[in-house]
């Protein structure tokens, strides 16, 4: 008697649900092992959910809907040990679909899809991996991520930041007259240069390199010594250190050419010279590649 009062019940809920739910649009209710399956897919999260009923283990739904227990575990933010409560859903997280393409290979798709070769297998169970036939769809987890197509949009990327770089190159005046003694880039003993060293008289003109607004005036940096920084269009910066004089204040708009300094020997030199540095973004670079040919 129990075991009919039980059978008639269950029979009793399926068709309530059947019939409560009509209006809502289709609905299959499938039965595997004690799961009843609304095939309803939530767009939002991309997944469809399921009730729980006892019996109820992630490796039952793993198998019925083909998706890992991994899968399951992280989608659902479930914890040790794991146990599924008769009742409550759980959401069955949709699968990638991957194009195989020409040259492919399982290890190839797992490497570029941060996943695994038994995780592509366990997602489809019919797949030959000696025979993967190009253009057809396979299923991926759905945390799979295709860094191969990333890192090639970032190559790209990088490819058209260096052509923008080339064309909007700017042009420097020299800011004065001298001779090099320390180039751009890696000096003896490790050391870097962020920008060229120009010897010159002490006393003579430091000019603008080009026009721009003056926001740093000062010598608080003791290796610099006295020193200007002057901001110019489209994020490029200058810097002059080891000056004499500084003829400018801060926050002063400049012209090309205009005096701002006058050479000298403050900071750690012992000889009057100019430290220039031209920078983009606040990246260094290499000041002779910017500056006007004399």
């Amino acid at each position: 008697m129990r075991k009919n009062f039980f059978f008639y019940t269950l029979i009793s809920f399926i068709f309530s649900l059947l019939f409560n739910n009509c209006s809502k649009g289709p609905i299959v209710t499938d039965i595997v092992k004690g799961v009843y399956d609304r095939s309803e897919i939530n767009k939002k999260t991309k997944s469809k959910k399921i009730q729980i009923i006892t019996g109820d283990t992630l490796d039952s739904i793993s198998k019925k809907y083909e998706v890992t227990k991994k899968e399951l575990i992280r989608f659902n933010k479930i914890k040790y040990p794991y146990i599924l409560k008769p009742g409550k859903f759980i959401k069955i997280p949709l699968p990638k679909r991957y194009k195989i393409k020409k040259g492919d290979t399982l290890y190839k798709i797992a490497k570029c899809n941060s996943t695994k070769i038994l995780e592509i297998k366990n997602k489809n169970t019919n797949l030959n991996e000696k025979k993967l036939i190009v253009g057809s769809l396979i299923n991926l987890p759905y945390y799979s991520i295709n860094n191969c197509k990333l890192k090639s949009q970032k190559i790209v990327k990088k490819n058209r930041s260096k052509k923008k770089s080339i064309k909007s190159k700017e042009i420097f005046i020299w800011p004065v007259q001298g001779s090099i003694i320390t180039y751009f880039g890696k000096q003896k003993g490790g050391r870097k240069n962020d920008g060229i060293n120009i010897i010159s008289v002490k006393g003579n003109p430091v000019r603008a390199a080009m026009s721009g607004k003056v926001i740093y005036r000062g010598n608080e940096l003791l290796a610099w010594g006295n020193l200007i920084i002057i901001k110019h269009k489209n994020n490029w910066t200058t810097a002059y250190a080891h000056l004499d004089k500084l003829l400018v204040k801060k926050g002063e708009i400049i012209k090309t050419g205009d005096i701002i300094a006058s050479v000298g020997a403050t900071g750690n030199v012992d000889k009057s010279q100019l430290h220039f540095q031209v920078r983009k973004n606040s990246k260094p670079l290499d000041p002779i590649k910017f500056l006007k040919k004399t």
